[in-house]
């Protein structure tokens, strides 16, 4: 897994956090990479952030989706963050993102999933 993570600061829009990672992504590439965002978001009150696994690959079966969000340390995860997934166009790659989603949802985190970058931004701007 190869992880580009950038921070910024808009004027009148608030935080905004890119991650870009490219390769194969397992159940610790995931882990890794929420950590990331949790360490550049951890000290600001709300932060956008976009998280680009278009050029990925995902390495876990659906059914194992629920007990590694369950393992994953939330309890000091940044709530104002909101997150927006861009998923690999896969159909089956898309599909184990959304439930991914849904089990965060489920632990309090607004986290949504898309299959093209702009539908990412526009919901992160509160467009849709």
């Amino acid at each position: 897994m190869d992880l580009q993570v950038k921070l910024f600061n808009l004027q009148d829009q608030g935080n905004h956090l890119i991650v870009l990672a490219r390769g194969a992504m397992d159940k610790t590439a995931f882990a890794e990479m929420f950590d990331e965002v949790k360490k550049a978001t951890q000290s600001l009150q709300e932060c956008k952030v976009m998280v680009d696994l278009s050029d990925s690959t995902y390495e876990f079966n659906s059914g194992e989706i629920e007990a590694f969000v369950g393992e994953l340390p939330l309890d000091d995860w940044p709530r104002g963050n909101k997150v927006a997934f861009v998923s690999a166009s896969e159909g089956a790659d898309f599909y184990r993102l959304y439930l991914l989603r849904v089990a965060f949802v489920a632990q309090g985190l607004t986290m949504g999933v898309f299959r093209d970058a702009q539908t990412a931004i526009d919901w992160l701007a509160g467009h849709i």
